[in-house]
């Protein structure tokens, strides 16, 4: 059986301990070598399950029943839970594949992004034309009071 990426595993067992922990690589290789046994272990049994059956696919089905033939009922509330999470993950991908399939919403996006291109355009001018004025010399207008009559001169 193909060994499985050491960065993988090292990446999975840091974001099962937060980060907080570091793995000699003793551990991580033992993590790698019993995770290897344990696919293979449920692989073959679900694999004999399924051509008991007269099956050429392995389902979930026969995953589940290959557990708990192996005895690790104990697993599969736990299992269930992740498996819950990726059909999440999966719907979700699924459903922005989908938006993005879809003609009319892609229409409406072509027309947000020529409406906010637009926008930062004008407002790009503005700021140019604001720096313009703001270079330019000011004309000042000199008024002179006389303090003892209170005529502009």
């Amino acid at each position: 059986m193909e060994q499985l990426p050491k960065a993988t595993v090292q990446q999975f067992i840091k974001s099962t301990t937060n980060g907080d922990m570091k793995c000699s690589n003793e551990f991580v290789t033992q993590v790698m070598s019993m995770a290897r046994e344990y696919i293979q272990l449920v692989s073959d049994s679900a694999n004999t399950i399924c051509l008991e059956n007269g099956k050429k696919t392995i389902s979930g089905e026969f995953f589940y029943k290959s557990i708990q033939k192996l005895r690790l009922e104990g697993q599969i509330p736990y299992l269930k839970e992740i498996e819950e999470e990726i059909k999440e993950e999966v719907n979700v991908k699924n459903q922005n594949k989908a938006r993005f399939q879809d003609e009319e919403h892609l229409r409406q996006l072509e027309e947000q992004q020529k409406e906010l291109y637009e926008k930062a355009k004008l407002e790009n001018n503005k700021q140019v034309i604001d720096e313009e004025d703001n270079s330019k010399p000011r004309k000042t207008l000199n008024l002179q009071f006389d303090q003892e009559e209170g005529d502009l001169q």
